[in-house]
C-alpha cells in the first residue's frame, strides 16, 4: 500500500467509537503494521461510494470530511458521513483519528442477512 510509506514509524491509527464491538476494525492501531492490520478488517466490506466533501488544513492538523457507502457482509448498506483528523509530523503521518458514524455502521451489522429476510 502506497499509503505506508507516508506513515510514520510510530503511526497511530484509531476509530473513536464506544462500542469497539459494533465493527470488526473498530479500535486503535499501532504502528505501519496496526495500519495494515486496519485495513485488512475494513477488507471484508465492498465498498461502493467514497467522495471527499472537503478538506481544511492548518499546519500539520488536517480535517478530511467524507461521505462513504459500503455493503456489509450479509449485503446489508451502510451509508454515511465521517469526519477523520490527520496529524503530520516532519510531512508523515503521525495519527489519524477517524469518527464515523457508528449508529449507521453497528445497525448495518445488526440488520438481517439479505439470505435471512429472502
Amino acid at each position: 500500500m502506497a499509503l505506508m510509506a507516508h506513515c510514520g514509524r510510530d503511526v497511530r491509527w484509531a476509530v473513536n467509537t464506544d462500542d469497539r464491538e459494533a465493527a470488526p476494525w473498530f479500535g486503535e492501531y499501532r504502528g505501519r503494521k496496526g495500519v495494515l492490520a486496519f485495513f485488512e478488517a475494513l477488507s471484508q466490506v465492498d465498498l461502493v461510494e467514497f467522495t471527499i466533501k472537503d478538506v481544511i488544513g492548518d499546519g500539520e492538523l488536517v480535517t478530511v470530511w467524507l461521505h462513504v457507502e459500503y455493503t456489509v457482509p450479509g449485503g446489508s448498506e451502510v451509508k454515511m458521513d465521517e469526519v477523520q483528523m490527520w496529524r503530520l509530523k516532519q510531512g508523515k503521518v503521525e495519527s489519524v483519528d477517524l469518527f464515523p458514524d457508528t449508529l449507521a455502521i453497528s445497525r448495518g451489522f445488526d440488520a438481517p442477512s439479505k439470505e435471512q429476510s429472502d
